[in-house]
Order: C-alpha cells, then sequence, then structure tokens
C-alpha cells in the first residue's frame, strides 16, 4: 500500500496559535493531547485550510470541502490583521505519487526523501512568502509584495505573476530563465502526490443529526464533517449506490458492535435529510436522539471507511462518550 505520510507540521500565528506558534513532529498513527484553549484545533484547522486551497487557488480557500470560515479576520491571532500567518507541512515521498511522478518529469526522488512547504500570508496588506524544502534544504522562495512577484531565493528576479497561488507550480516561475525549474518541479510534484489524500473531521462540524440539506456531496473525495456536508447523506449515498456496496457491509458490520441494528438515511422532504437507527429493534427517529455514544462514533466510523487507504486524516478533540 502506497502511503501518503505527514512528517512534520508548522503553524503560527493563526487563530490560538501566537507568533511563537508550534511544531510537531509526527510518526505514523498519532494522539495529540492538552489543555482547553491550548491550540490543537487551531493546528489542525490550520492544515486543513492549507491542504482545502491548493492546487491552484489564487488564495486560500475559506470555504472549502474541508473547513468553512468565513471571514478573513478569524484567521489571526489575536484578530490581528498585521500577524503574519505560517503554516508549513513536511510530507515524506511515496513511491507511487512521489518517485514515479518525479521520474516521469525527469525529477529523480530518492524513496524517504521529504519535501516541505510554508505558506507565509499577513491580512493587512495580503503579503505572502512561499518557500520550499527538499530534505531540510532550502530550494526556493518567493514573495508577493503589493501586486508584484519576486523570487528572493536561489536568484533575486521577477516572477511571471504574484506568488499567491497555494501550493502550485506556477507561484515559482520566473520570468527568464531557468532558476525556478528545480522548486517548479517540486511543487508539482508535492501538489500531485496529495491529491485526494488529506481528510479532516472536526467536532465542530459533526452534524451528522442536520436535517437541512445544502451542498451536493460527492463521495469519496470530500471529508463527512464539513459544514453542509452531513454524514447523514453521506451514509445515504453508501445506501443507494452500487458501488458502495462493499463499504455499506463493512460499516454495517462495525455499527453492529455499537448495538446499531440498522440504519436509514435519506431525502424525507424537499430540502430535508433525515437519518434514523434501528436499537433494539426499534427504530429511533431521528438519529440526534440516539444518545453520545452513537452521535460521537458513527460519523468517526462513516469517516474511517471512506477514507482511502494510505492518506492522512486528522479528526479534531470528537467526543467519544464511549460510556455515555
Amino acid at each position: 500500500m502506497m502511503m501518503t505520510r505527514l512528517i512534520r507540521a508548522i503553524v503560527k500565528g493563526f487563530k490560538g496559535l501566537g507568533s511563537g506558534g508550534v511544531t510537531i513532529n509526527l510518526d505514523g498513527n498519532a494522539v495529540i493531547v492538552g489543555r482547553s484553549g491550548s491550540g490543537k484545533t487551531s493546528l489542525m484547522e490550520a492544515l486543513a485550510l492549507l491542504m482545502q486551497s491548493r492546487g491552484g487557488e489564487e488564495w486560500l480557500v475559506l470555504e472549502g470541502n474541508l473547513l468553512i470560515i468565513h471571514e478573513p479576520e478569524d484567521l489571526a491571532y489575536g484578530l490581528d490583521p498585521d500577524e503574519v500567518i505560517t503554516i508549513g507541512v513536511y510530507y515524506e515521498v511515496d513511491e507511487d505519487g512521489g518517485e514515479n511522478l518525479g521520474r516521469s518529469i525527469g525529477f529523480e526522488l530518492g524513496k524517504g526523501s521529504v519535501i516541505g512547504y510554508h505558506y507565509n500570508f499577513r491580512l493587512r496588506d495580503y503579503w505572502v512568502r512561499q518557500e520550499l524544502y527538499l530534505d531540510n534544504e532550502l530550494v526556493a522562495v518567493v514573495e508577493k509584495v503589493g501586486n508584484e512577484g519576486f523570487m528572493r531565493y536561489p536568484v533575486n528576479t521577477r516572477l511571471c505573476m504574484a506568488p499567491t497561488h497555494v501550493m502550485h507550480e506556477d507561484a515559482f516561475m520566473v520570468c527568464d530563465g531557468d532558476a525556478s525549474r528545480r522548486a517548479y518541479s517540486l511543487s508539482f510534484i508535492l501538489r500531485n502526490m496529495l491529491k485526494n489524500k488529506f481528510y479532516y473531521l472536526g467536532e465542530g462540524r459533526v452534524c451528522w443529526w442536520k436535517r437541512d440539506y445544502e451542498t451536493t456531496v460527492d463521495l469519496p473525495s470530500n471529508s463527512v464533517g464539513s459544514d453542509g456536508q452531513y454524514t447523514v447523506h453521506q451514509l445515504s449515498v453508501i445506501q443507494t449506490r452500487p458501488e458502495y456496496e462493499g463499504v455499506y457491509n463493512e460499516l454495517m458490520n462495525l455499527i453492529n458492535e455499537l448495538g446499531i441494528e440498522g440504519i436509514k438515511a435519506g431525502f424525507t422532504a424537499p430540502k430535508r435529510v433525515s437519518g434514523y437507527i434501528k436499537v433494539s429493534n426499534r427504530w429511533v427517529p431521528p438519529m440526534f436522539h440516539a444518545g453520545l455514544k452513537m452521535r460521537a462514533l458513527l460519523p468517526i466510523l462513516v469517516q474511517l471507511i471512506l477514507t482511502p487507504p494510505g492518506s492522512v486524516l486528522l479528526i479534531d478533540s470528537v467526543d467519544l462518550g464511549a460510556h455515555a
């Protein structure tokens, strides 16, 4: 199985994390613990924001398939528009999406190589600075000043466009010469290596009991938990589409261990999607009367089953309620 591994994350100035920020190293499955308000959710939301914005967007995508943030000011620590926000990720190169893709464009990467990427921005003037690393070696730095773009390293020269595109090779294109070739290739590899390989389930978005359905959801490319993407709808798709028959059977085997004997989910009226579960031979209408344990665990089980093998999955501070 090809595994995409997030091995390090750096976040500064984002929401509850001040300029000192946090750097965290990850090794496989990890549990992050800390007191309330210590920045655990801020860390995960920063990563989700970066990952939903990657791939050519001209700016950060505030309302995307992982996370919804309504106002740009809400990103900054202390709501301070002068705060510089940094979100950095380091991914280990996998064989399929990394090594083979690099080889196809004439860029050799060794197994276990690590590509690092930092996106720095400031809301006051929409200044942006992007950095690329390979095995902790700085490869390139680009910067947006006003409406212009410049490469600051390995040479100081003008870019063809302002480098606001998130995790995309176009942000590293110089107007003349080939100074950006290495950075262009690395960014291209990173972007494609992470395609459909990142999922996020947050406590504030575990809305599987929601009745008003707002957004069409295509499985499995979107996470379960985002606003408007409710687990009830995910369940209705799993139940009704033939290609998810195996997934449905796997899910039923798991939820039977929770004491759930059956599930019904789908539209019960225009713009109304509802879910029901069968417990002790009785249907519980609707699902949100099912109790804390089932409300907490069912979205997690659905997300775990829908997340493709080898992907990165963040689950943020969900109260399991195992003994509720």
